[in-house]
């Protein structure tokens, strides 16, 4: 499955080609194949990034449950491989956003490059049937876009969980202080959960639009 979702450069640019701009379009203009090409890599580095960051999601809530069986010798050394991973944390999610951002506004230009060749188009039958295919390619582009701000939605209460418990901890780094902490380390289980699920959503929209394609010949 994922070794389809992986192939790079113009092997997957010329199938999204087809797949998206529809049999009658201009696909062979060295412009609009260029669009292509970046919109598909601007997919390909969003679902890299969005791997990251489960993976931090995971890396940050096993630092935080691991505060709970620490002693208080190893609290102080355990605390801090905590806040580098919320830090950490923090980063990838503003780097996602990012990313989310530059697939956006690629897919937007994207859109507007084909919208010019269509209307350079003089055949009716041309026309309408690239007219189908770009009310396709804006449901792929709406469905990106819902996904993102998903995303983006779900990290604002996880983060607020961690910093939360990193505030409280520092005032109050003992065992008494963490076991306090216990139901915001719950809470941060959840969001994070939550978190995770919004980027499988994310992932598995990347996969689709990418994975529908004609057969390989």
């Amino acid at each position: 499955m994922m070794a389809h979702v992986a192939v790079k450069g113009f092997a997957v640019a010329g199938v999204l080609s087809f797949t998206l701009l529809g049999a009658g379009c201009a696909t062979n203009k060295s412009g609009q194949a260029k669009e292509v090409t970046r919109t598909v890599t601007s997919m390909q580095a969003m679902r890299q990034e969005l791997a990251k960051a489960q993976v931090q999601v995971d890396d940050v809530l096993a630092a935080m449950d691991q505060l709970g069986s620490a002693s208080t010798v190893d609290l102080p050394k355990t605390y801090k491989t905590f806040t580098t991973r919320v830090s950490q944390t923090v980063s990838q999610a503003d780097t996602a956003r990012r990313r989310a951002n530059q697939m956006r506004d690629r897919w937007q230009q994207y859109i507007i490059s084909w919208e010019k060749e269509i209307d350079q188009l003089s055949t009716p039958e041309l026309r309408a049937k690239a007219a189908e295919r770009r009310q396709a390619v804006r449901q792929n582009y709406d469905r990106l876009r819902d996904a993102a701000r998903a995303m983006d939605q779900a990290y604002q209460p996880f983060l607020t969980q961690l910093r939360d418990i990193q505030k409280s901890l520092s005032l109050d780094l003992t065992p008494a202080g963490v076991k306090a902490a216990q139901p915001a380390f719950e809470r941060a289980h959840k969001t994070g959960a939550d978190l995770r699920q919004t980027i499988t959503n994310f992932m598995t929209q990347i996969d689709q639009v990418m994975a529908v394609s004609p057969p390989s010949k």
